[in-house]
């Protein structure tokens, strides 16, 4: 039997992880597949297997925890686990990976590793508030870059259409091409490549919030210019059809 928990942090931690969780079973084999999601993750294995295959996915391992970030992605992605299941992680905002990456197998993943364990493992009730009290400690540290926030911001409150890109690449002051470097070290991804995985997110929560729709419809609410460039970037990142998604969800 699976035992899982989920815990929703506060403001400021919020900032960058939008939930902990930690999941157990004595022996869990899973293979599964997942669509291209709209997160950064960090996840500790302290348990046997846990393998996450596909793009933007770096591992660091010891005889006491796998520690793996699991970034943004363009295609599909798979998981595995085998043996007992013992894990913990992070969901957090897009733009952590870079900064996860270069924390990865440090001193300070280190300790991370050993307050998690502690106050999610030792004790029969994990103590998430103690966690997220922790985490605030290394997570605020962190400056967060303008021109990224400004981003996020833009695209957020305006339509997901075509031209979005170029109307923000004319409100920032640094060039077209210092923006994607920089995004791309943060993100993995660049700018448009985000942008449609942003898009793509949206019309999965309308085909999963309303079974109803039409799913042309769906596709020209999402940004989407006609059906044929709906299904072809949608079936880039999920690796099936709207179509076939509404089918799934509904069985």
């Amino acid at each position: 039997m699976i035992s899982e928990k989920t815990y929703r942090p506060k403001a400021p931690l919020n900032q960058f992880v939008d939930f902990i969780w930690i999941g157990q079973a004595p022996e869990l084999n899973i293979e599964s597949n997942h669509y291209a999601a709209l997160f950064t993750e960090l996840i500790f294995n302290y348990g046997n297997t846990f393998n996450v295959d596909g793009q933007n996915v770096e591992n660091f391992k010891n005889k006491y925890v796998h520690q793996i970030i699991s970034g943004l992605k363009t295609e599909p992605f798979q998981t595995k686990i085998s043996g007992i299941y013992n894990s913990a992680g992070l969901i957090l905002k897009p733009f952590c990976f870079g900064f996860l990456l270069d924390k990865l197998g440090t001193k300070d993943f280190e300790y991370l590793s050993e307050i998690i364990y502690e106050f999610l493992f030792e004790s029969n009730t994990p103590n998430f508030k103690k966690l997220e009290s922790e985490l605030e400690n290394i997570f605020c540290k962190i400056q967060l870059d303008n021109d990224l926030i400004k981003y996020e911001q833009f695209i957020s409150k305006k339509d997901l259409n075509n031209g979005v890109m170029q109307s923000f690449n004319q409100s920032i002051e640094v060039s077209q091409k210092n923006f994607i470097k920089k995004f791309k070290k943060h993100y993995k991804i660049t700018p448009n490549q985000y942008f449609k995985l942003k898009k793509v997110n949206e019309t999965i929560q309308l085909i999963e919030n309303n079974k109803s729709y039409n799913l042309t419809e769906i596709g020209l609410q999402s940004g989407f210019y006609d059906q044929s460039h709906f299904i072809k970037i949608f079936k880039g990142f999920c690796g099936y059809s709207p179509k076939e998604h509404l089918k799934k969800f509904q069985r």
